[in-house]
């Protein structure tokens, strides 16, 4: 049942984070017109890879709210990472054109 719940906290927290951030990064300049698609995609991987290295810090000793915490902030991280190495390297490539 968690990762369900992972799944759905991932999604959400990925809109959300998206919404926040606003047009940085690939919402911007590469892929305007699924930015919210891939917030979306990124907030599901970002849970899943936080719900499971949670489970193999604590070693599966864990509550069902922390299981969700770590979910959203996993989603929080992978969103604006790949938002941010968007921005980044979308602003390299206009200084080497120029």
């Amino acid at each position: 049942m968690s990762g369900i719940a992972w799944i759905f906290a991932g999604g959400i927290t990925g809109w959300l984070t998206g919404k926040v951030i606003g047009k940085k990064g690939y919402a911007d300049t590469r892929l305007p017109g699924y930015a919210k698609v891939l917030d979306v995609f990124f907030g599901i991987i970002g849970a899943s890879i936080g719900g499971y290295l949670f489970f193999w810090i604590v070693i599966g000793e864990s509550t069902p709210s922390s299981n969700i915490a770590t979910a959203v902030l996993g989603a929080i991280a992978v969103v604006g990472l790949m938002r941010q190495c968007s921005a980044f390297w979308s602003s390299r490539k206009t200084i080497l054109r120029a």
